[in-house]
């Protein structure tokens, strides 16, 4: 089904989800800590670590604005974001979760990652990245 839709438009519509989603959280909890840590039910945060997160975030969404642009040459961004979560639902979610329990925040970004990596998963052309290009 997904074979059937251009390589190109596929990625824009992943751009597009980076920009609203991770580059509209990633404002919003710059400009609004307090609200969002409210918003998600999350415990107390350092905000300078926060704020990393936040402006990581931002970056995703602004960066994947170039994405649209010219969505080949822009692919490593989603490559990023797919490694990145899959990093944190194996090394951050999970072995906080058996120790601690699941809560709405964690619940609510793992379904959020679980989207994109479906998302990346099924858009990127993987064996391109990994085939040789000759000298």
């Amino acid at each position: 089904m997904l074979d059937n839709i251009d390589l190109k438009l596929k990625l824009k519509i992943m751009y597009i989800l980076t920009i609203v989603i991770a580059g509209g959280f990633g404002i919003m909890m710059l400009i609004a800590p307090s609200f969002v840590i409210a918003l998600l039910s999350q415990s107390a945060q350092d905000l300078y670590f926060y704020g990393f997160a936040a402006a990581v975030w931002t970056t995703f969404g602004l960066l994947a604005i170039l994405g649209l642009r010219d969505p080949i040459k822009y692919m490593p961004i989603l490559l990023f974001q797919f490694i990145y979560k899959l990093i944190w639902i194996f090394a951050v979610f999970l072995p906080n979760v058996v120790v601690d329990g699941a809560r709405f925040d964690t619940i609510f970004s793992l379904l959020v990652f679980i989207l994109f990596i479906v998302g990346d998963f099924l858009t990127l052309p993987f064996k391109d990245f990994f085939e040789k290009k000759p000298d």
